[in-house]
C-alpha cells in the first residue's frame, strides 16, 4: 500500500513522498494495591504522509484508505498554497542499507510479569506497590519515491512505585526488548528496586538548602541525559532552544561523559532506518567530554555541510511533518565507569542520593538554567552512608555546570524509559558536585 500512495502522491504533483505505516498490537496491564486491575489492547494501523512541492512541505495522516485519492489530492493542494520552508533541502534520495537489529522479542506475559513484578516489590518491608507493565508490538513500515524499508520493533516498559507504611514511595522504571533481558532489567528487577528505595525511605525529614554533591540513580541522570539528547537536534540548536549552541568541538561536559546515539541496541527507541528512509546508525555526540556532533535529517545535515546522522523523526518513535527538518535522538546511551554505586557512595563525605526528579522545567533554554523536583527517593550521606531521607527539596541549577562537574559514572547501565521525563535512555549512576539545592516552595 505505501509504495501505492507514494505513486499515487507523485502523479498528482508532489517532487517528494515519505509514507510511513505503523501497525500497532500494544497490551498492558496495570496494577495497584497488590493486585492486577485493568487489562487493555490496541490493535491500529496509521498511516502518515509527508510531501514537498516547490519546497513547500505538508503531512497529514490518510484515515480512509478507500478515500486515499482524494485525501492526497487534498494534500497536495493545501501544499500548494502553503509558502515556501527555507529549513527544507529534500529528503534522502538514496537506497536503503539497514543494519538490521537482531532481537528475541519479549512474550505476551503480562499477567505473569506484573506478579512477578508485585512479588518482588512486596519483598522488602512495604505496604502495596502499583504499576504498568506494556508490551508494544509494531511494525513499521516506510516509502519513498527513493526507496522503501520494513521492520518489527518491540519493546517492553515496566514500572513499579513501592509504598511503605508511611506512605512513601520509590519508583523503578525499565525499557528492554530482547529476551534475554527479561531477567537483568525486566519485571523483577523493577519491583526489588522499588520496593528496595520505599523501604529505605521513612522517618522523613526536611531537606536542607546548599551545594551538595549528588549521586543519581539512572533514573534520575536520564532525566538529564533526555535533555542532553534533545538539544542535540541540529533543529533545537538552529532555533536557539539549545544550550549547545555555537558549541560544536568545545568541551561542555567532565572527561567522563561520553555519549552516544545508539539506535542498534534493542530498546524502546531502537530503529534500523529513520522516517526519510535513511540506515541509522550510533553516533557519538559527546566524546570525553567534548560536543563532536549535532544530530541531522537530510535537510539539517545538508545545511551544516555534513552527513545525515539517520535521525530524522520526532517524538515517541512516531511520525511528524516535521521530522524532516527537525531531526531528534533514537536512544542515548552513556559509556559506563568502571566502579560499582556502592563503592562511589562509600567515598561521599556528605551528599545525597536522588531516586528520580519530576516537572523538569527550563527557565532559559539556551544558557540551560533548569529546576526539578526529586521525589521517589532523596537520601542524606554522611561518611559513606545513608543517615537520613529527606523531602521538600528542588534542583535549581544549569546544565552544562552539571555535566562539568560529573565527577564518576558507575559500572552499572540501566535502561531506563518513564513517562515522558526520561525516555529511552541507558544511563549509569552518577556522581555530580557542587549541585545547588534550594528548597521546594
Amino acid at each position: 500500500m505505501q509504495e501505492k500512495i507514494v505513486k499515487t502522491a507523485l502523479e498528482k504533483g508532489a517532487d517528494e513522498v515519505i509514507v510511513k505505516i505503523i501497525e500497532r498490537d500494544d497490551v498492558q496491564l496495570r496494577f495497584s494495591n497488590n493486585m492486577g486491575d485493568i487489562a487493555n489492547r490496541w490493535v491500529s494501523r496509521n498511516i502518515m504522509v509527508f510531501l514537498a512541492l516547490n519546497g513547500r512541505t505538508t503531512g497529514f495522516e490518510i484515515s480512509r484508505p478507500e478515500n486515499m485519492e482524494k485525501e492526497i489530492e487534498k494534500g497536495v493542494e493545501f501544499a500548494k498554497k502553503l509558502p515556501e520552508n527555507p529549513d527544507f533541502m529534500g529528503i534522502y534520495d538514496g537506497k536503503l542499507s539497514p543494519a538490521g537489529i537482531n532481537f528475541e522479542p519479549i512474550d505476551d506475559e503480562l499477567s505473569e510479569y506484573g506478579k512477578i513484578a508485585m512479588d518482588s516489590a512486596l519483598s522488602h518491608k512495604i505496604k502495596r506497590v502499583s504499576g504498568e507493565i506494556y508490551l508494544a508490538r509494531h511494525r513499521i513500515k516506510i516509502a519513498t519515491n527513493y526507496n522503501s524499508a520494513e521492520e518489527h520493533r518491540s519493546y517492553l516498559i515496566t514500572t513499579a512505585r513501592a509504598f511503605n507504611h508511611e506512605g512513601n514511595p520509590g519508583q523503578a522504571s525499565t525499557h528492554i526488548a530482547d529476551k534475554g533481558d527479561l531477567k537483568r532489567y525486566g519485571p523483577e528487577f523493577v519491583g526489588d528496586k522499588a520496593g528496595k528505595l520505599a523501604e529505605m525511605n521513612v522517618n522523613v525529614k526536611e531537606g536542607e538548602e546548599g551545594n551538595f554533591t549528588v549521586l543519581l540513580d539512572p533514573l534520575c541522570f536520564g532525566s538529564t541525559i533526555t535533555e542532553v539528547g534533545s538539544a542535540l537536534s541540529a533543529f533545537s540548536v538552529d532555533s536557539g532552544m539549545s544550550f549547545f549552541v555555537g558549541k560544536l568541538g568545545e568541551k561542555v561536559a567532565s572527561d567522563v561523559l561520553t555519549l552516544y546515539d545508539d539506535p542498534h541496541s534493542p530498546g524502546s527507541g531502537m530503529a534500523g532506518f529513520d522516517d526519510e528512509g535513511k540506515a541509522t546508525q550510533k553516533t557519538i555526540t559527546i566524546e570525553k567530554g567534548v560536543l563532536k556532533s549535532y544530530l541531522h535529517s537530510t535537510s539539517t545535515a545538508k545545511k551544516y555541510g555534513v552527513e545525515s546522522t539517520g535521525n530524522s523523526k520526532i517524538g515517541g518513535g512516531y511520525f511528524s511533518p516535521g521530522g524532516s527538518i527537525m531531526p531528534g535522538f533514537w536512544q542515548n546511551r552513556v559509556e559506563p565507569g568502571k566502579r560499582k554505586m556502592e563503592d562511589i557512595m562509600a567515598d561521599i563525605d556528605r551528599g545525597l542520593y536522588i531516586a528520580n526528579t519530576w516537572y523538569t522545567r527550563f527557565q532559559d533554554r539556551l544558557k540551560g538554567d533548569f529546576s526539578t523536583i526529586p521525589r521517589d527517593g532523596i537520601f542524606y550521606i554522611e561518611d559513606g552512608e545513608i543517615k537520613e531521607a529527606w523531602k521538600g527539596i528542588r534542583i535549581s541549577e544549569n546544565i552544562l555546570h552539571m555535566l562539568e562537574n560529573i565527577r564518576e559514572l558507575s559500572s552499572e547501565l540501566i535502561p531506563v524509559d518513564w513517562w515522558g521525563e526520561t525516555v529511552r535512555t541507558f544511563a549509569p549512576y552518577a556522581l555530580i558536585d557542587d549541585v545547588r539545592i534550594t528548597k521546594a516552595r
